[in-house]
């Protein structure tokens, strides 16, 4: 137990600092000073699972085994840190100069947002949960370790597939987490439920951080206020229909993360464009955070271009801007790109195959 409590610590913090690398290669490459940690991670994330739908679709498409992917991606995962080491090595020195004394002169908040994002932790990951989604996400990682494939074999059944289903085939996320398993060796249960569990929970409040400090500029007291009430809207406004019930009951599940990171995420960028909206940097972000969440689940594809015009409009408005709708538009292309490719799954216009055609025919 105590193995597994320090290995998951580990791990989640690996996939922080994985996402803090992505995020400041971005950074970088746009030459964003100074370096914003918090910033990082979040932009990191996104861009993390972008970069892997693409070697992951090739892999799945080809029906090649999940080997393939994950020695893939490890050699994907070790370029992107040296070349992020690279290009960002004096923003990381001077921005972990600038978080150290952060720290020392804002101790007292430090501890508190700790202590704070702790408690949701431990609760959360050791919350007894049995839903049927909760479930799939656990045997989809298993199954594809277990065969060595990916999306072939029904987790439930163990019956094979005689085509991909498509809300899961451009959402990859699942297979991220077989990958990690395969290159860790770590359990799909100890992963999926406690490692990606804690990461969400982790990127939610920096989520929540990043929005305090929008709102409540230097005022440490008001985004501790914020930390803390959010933790406890979340676990006591729970029911079917609020992204709480997800937060806290299924965290690792790809709509939790559509519903606690990439929504709050949308605000936040809004939040920045009613500051400046003709700043290009957060259309950026905004584009990134739209295509990454249909990556993460096929509910983003209707959701996030949903929540994207319920702030655009507005903001258009207030800004006299009809480039505020252009741009935000622009940004929610691929997921109803997305969309269009599951109606016309549905209606039977398209399909793609498990196996390889014989004879040039499937």
């Amino acid at each position: 137990m105590t193995i597994q409590i320090v290995l998951s610590i580990v791990m989640i913090l690996v996939n922080i600092i994985l996402y803090f690398v992505f995020g400041s290669l971005v950074m970088a490459i746009n030459k964003e000073k100074p370096l914003r940690a918090t910033l990082s991670v979040l932009v990191g994330f996104f861009v993390y699972y972008c970069l892997f739908d693409i070697p992951c679709l090739i892999v799945m498409l080809h029906w090649r085994p999940l080997s393939v992917l994950s020695m893939t991606w490890a050699v994907i995962l070790v370029l992107v840190v040296v070349i992020s080491a690279v290009m960002s090595f004096t923003r990381w020195k001077s921005g972990f100069a600038s978080l150290t004394q952060y720290v020392r002169e804002n101790m007292a908040f430090c501890i508190t947002a700790v202590a704070i994002v702790a408690v949701q932790m431990i609760l959360i990951m050791h919350a007894y949960e049995f839903t049927l989604d909760a479930a799939y996400y656990v045997a989809n990682v298993t199954t594809s370790l277990r065969t060595n494939t990916m999306n072939i074999y029904d987790p439930f059944t163990g019956d094979w597939q005689n085509h991909f289903e498509t809300r899961y085939l451009f959402a990859t996320y699942t297979m991220n987490d077989a990958v990690m398993c395969q290159l860790t060796g770590i359990h799909p249960l100890l992963w999926t439920k406690t490692i990606m569990s804690g990461t969400a929970v982790i990127l939610t409040n920096i989520v929540y951080y990043k929005i305090g400090r929008k709102l409540f500029g230097n005022s440490n007291g008001k985004i501790l206020l914020m930390l803390f009430f959010a933790g406890v809207l979340n676990f006591f406004y729970i029911s079917t229909f609020t992204s709480s019930n997800f937060m806290t009951t299924r965290t690792y599940e790809g709509k939790s993360l559509v519903g606690n990171i990439v929504l709050p995420m949308i605000l936040y960028i809004f939040i920045c464009l009613g500051e400046d909206h003709k700043n290009r940097k957060y259309y950026l972000m905004l584009f990134l955070t739209c295509i990454g969440s249909t990556i993460l689940s096929s509910s983003s594809n209707m959701l996030v271009p949903a929540t994207v015009a319920v702030f655009a409009l507005p903001l258009a408005i207030r800004k006299k801007s009809i480039g505020v709708l252009v741009k935000s538009a622009l940004c929610v292309l691929p997921c109803l790109f997305m969309m269009v490719m599951y109606v016309l799954y549905v209606k039977g216009l398209f399909v793609f195959y498990t196996y390889p055609p014989l004879f040039g025919k499937h």
